[in-house]
Order: structure tokens, then C-alpha cells, then sequence
């Protein structure tokens, strides 16, 4: 009998659940329970934005995952890995293994920002040297994506009319939340973790990805040769990865 398992899958930032659809399937057709939340004010969750920050999320998610029979898979994408691992500190007892899709991955008193700053050229200045920027809110409080942008650097390897159909879904990012720091505690080191590296990502570029990989110790690492969104461009190969885990 195959074992089954509970996957939740945190979406990054800009996104929603939805990113996950063409994975949801290939994994419950092997039998396992797929759980893929909208963060509060993302997708279908009409929360206000301009409210949320990184321990909204991480509440969120904790939320959900506590009264679950067994421990989940929990799995982030880009900034979902912040989320998730705030989230796990949390509720260690409740996490089977982490799992980092091209995700930042922190050490303790990191934030979002502060690890793209680790290594240059960020991510806003490579959108900056081709021309494109964020779009703030009059309030500085939220930010969106320009779909030019997500074309080239997002969803840079799939067609670009198709990429920019997907730019359409992205909405606005709670700026807050991306330069609150996590706080880890010494449980949440212990969780088992897997990273997928995606070596074509623009966003989270594959230096960065191995530095957090060295900086904190992953057991498993998968290569995938892709841009920062495999659930679009590779969903059969990453899923393939997520049943092996």
C-alpha cells in the first residue's frame, strides 16, 4: 500500500494558490491530501494587503496545519520559503519535512530583502538595468510587478503570451512582509529539509540559491533546469520530485 501523505504548498509573493494547480493533481493522483492556501490578501483571499505582513502569513499557515492528523510536507515557493519557515517554527512537531522550491531559505533574524542584498546584482537591480521597476502604492505600503517584467524575469522560460496571461493573476505584495525578519528557533534546525534548485531562475539567482543551500544545511537538493516557476514550466519534473521525498 503506498504511504500517503498531507502537502501544503505556500505560494511566493505577487501570487496566489493558483500557481500550484498544475501540480495539485499529479500529486493526488498518487494518492496524497494537497492543501494550497491563499496567504491573506493574495488569490481568492480578499483580506487587506496593506495589513499583512510575514507573521500574518505564518499565522496563516499555522493555523491551517495544526489540527491535521500527522505531519505535513510543508513546501514554499520564493518568498513562500520565508513563510514557511516562520511557520514551522512555529509548529515543529507538526512539519514532516520543509521543502524550498527556488525558495530563500533564512537563517535566524533574516529577512526577504535582507537576503537579496547578500549578493549582487539583486534581484530590483537586474529589473532596474533592463528597464523595469516595481510599481509602489501611493502609501509605499504594497508593491506589483510590471507583466513585462514578469515575462522576462518570473515566468522567463515558458512563451512569453503565456507568461504574460499568468502576469495578469499576480496582484499586489505587502512590502512589510518582505523585509520582516524571521525568528527561528533552535526546532526549527532540526526539521528535515530539501532544496530544489532551479538554474535558470532569474528572481532568486542559482548563486543565491547555493548560498543559502551552504549556509543552511539541506539534506536532500534536487537540480531542475528551469526559470523561478517549475510549476508551470516543469510541473511533471517537480512533482516527480515532491513524490520522492
Amino acid at each position: 500500500m503506498k504511504r500517503s501523505n498531507i502537502f501544503v504548498l505556500v505560494h511566493g509573493a505577487w501570487c496566489g494558490g493558483w500557481c500550484w494547480e498544475k501540480i495539485r493533481p499529479l500529486l493526488e493522483a498518487e494518492g496524497h491530501t494537497v492543501i494550497v492556501p491563499d496567504m491573506p490578501g493574495h488569490g481568492e483571499d480578499k483580506s487587506p494587503i496593506v495589513e499583512q505582513n510575514l507573521e500574518t502569513y505564518a499565522r496563516t499557515v499555522e493555523a491551517l496545519i495544526a489540527p491535521l492528523n500527522g505531519p505535513v510536507f510543508l513546501v514554499g515557493h520564493s518568498f513562500g520559503g520565508m513563510i514557511t519557515s516562520q511557520a514551522a517554527s512555529y509548529i515543529p512537531d507538526k512539519i514532516k519535512k520543509l521543502v524550498y522550491v527556488s525558495a530563500f531559505l533564512p537563517r535566524d533574524g533574516q529577512s526577504c530583502v535582507g537576503i537579496t542584498k547578500t549578493l549582487k546584482p539583486t534581484f530590483h537591480e537586474k529589473l532596474m538595468a533592463s528597464g523595469y521597476d516595481f510599481i509602489l502604492s501611493a502609501d509605499r505600503k504594497t508593491s506589483t510587478v510590471m507583466p513585462d517584467s514578469c515575462a522576462d524575469f518570473i515566468f522567463n522560460d515558458i512563451p512569453r503570451e503565456t507568461a504574460l496571461v499568468l502576469a495578469e493573476r499576480l496582484g499586489p505584495e505587502s512590502n512589510a512582509a518582505q523585509n520582516q525578519a524571521v525568528i527561528l528557533n533552535d526546532k526549527w534546525g532540526d526539521i528535515p529539509k530539501a532544496y530544489v534548485r532551479c538554474v535558470l531562475d532569474q528572481v532568486v539567482d542559482i548563486s543565491l540559491q547555493n548560498k543559502m543551500i551552504a549556509e543552511s544545511y539541506c539534506g536532500e537538493v534536487y537540480t531542475l533546469e528551469t526559470g523561478h516557476c517549475p510549476f508551470e514550466s516543469a510541473p511533471r519534473d517537480l512533482a516527480d520530485i515532491l513524490l520522492r521525498l
